[in-house]
C-alpha cells in the first residue's frame, strides 16, 4: 500500500485556495480578521469540496476562519477564511502531527470529492500544483498515471483502500492531530 502524505494533500488544498483567490480577485471580499486587519477572503460558498478542504486547512493551521459578528451569536459557521501561510511555508511546514491513516482517508476522500466536483474522474493537471504529479499521484496507489498530462483515480482501489476504512473503521470522521485522536 502506497499513500501520499497528508502534508502533500494539505499543500494541494492550499494551492487550490490560492488558485481560486487569484482567479476571482476582482470579486473577492476583504474582511477584517480577529485583529481588525483586512484580509482577502476565500469563500467556500458552502460547496462541500471546498468546505471540507477548508476544514483540513484550518485544523492544520494553514488558513484561519474569518468570523463575522453575526456568526459569534450563532452556531452556523461562515464560509470565509484566509491563508496564514504561503505555499513555500506550507511546503516546509511540519505536518507530522497529522500523519495518520484516518487523516489520510479524510484528506483523500476530500481530494476525491474536489476532483469529482470540479473535473470528473480525471485529475485536471492544469489546476493542480506543479508538485502534484511527484508528491501525490506517483506516491499513491489510487492514481493511474497515463502520461504527463493524464492522471485518473483508480476508483476500485480508492473504494478498497479509502472508502472501506471510511465506512468500517472511522466512526468519527474528523481531521485532527494525533494527540487528540
Amino acid at each position: 500500500m502506497r499513500n501520499a502524505t497528508v502534508a502533500a494533500l494539505i499543500y494541494e488544498f492550499l494551492f487550490d485556495v490560492y488558485r481560486l483567490l487569484d482567479a476571482e480577485r476582482e470579486y473577492n471580499c476583504w474582511l477584517p480578521d480577529e485583529h481588525g486587519v483586512l484580509r482577502e477572503a476565500f469563500n467556500h460558498w458552502y460547496t462541500s469540496c471546498w468546505e471540507w478542504s477548508t476544514s483540513v486547512l484550518e485544523e492544520a493551521g494553514a488558513t484561519k476562519a474569518l468570523i463575522s459578528k453575526r456568526e459569534t451569536k450563532s452556531n452556523i459557521r461562515g464560509p470565509f477564511s484566509y491563508p496564514v501561510m504561503t505555499l513555500d511555508e506550507c511546503h516546509r511546514a511540519d505536518f507530522s502531527k497529522f500523519e495518520t491513516f484516518d487523516n489520510y482517508c479524510y484528506a483523500m476522500f476530500t481530494f476525491h470529492q474536489l476532483i469529482n466536483q470540479t473535473s470528473g474522474s480525471e485529475v485536471n493537471l492544469d489546476v493542480r500544483s506543479p508538485r502534484f504529479l511527484e508528491a501525490v499521484a506517483s506516491e499513491d496507489d489510487i492514481f493511474l498515471i497515463e502520461g504527463t498530462h493524464c492522471v485518473r483515480f483508480k476508483s476500485h482501489r480508492f473504494g478498497d483502500k479509502v472508502m472501506t476504512h471510511w465506512r468500517r473503521e472511522m466512526p468519527v470522521r474528523t481531521f485532527r492531530r494525533k494527540d487528540s485522536a
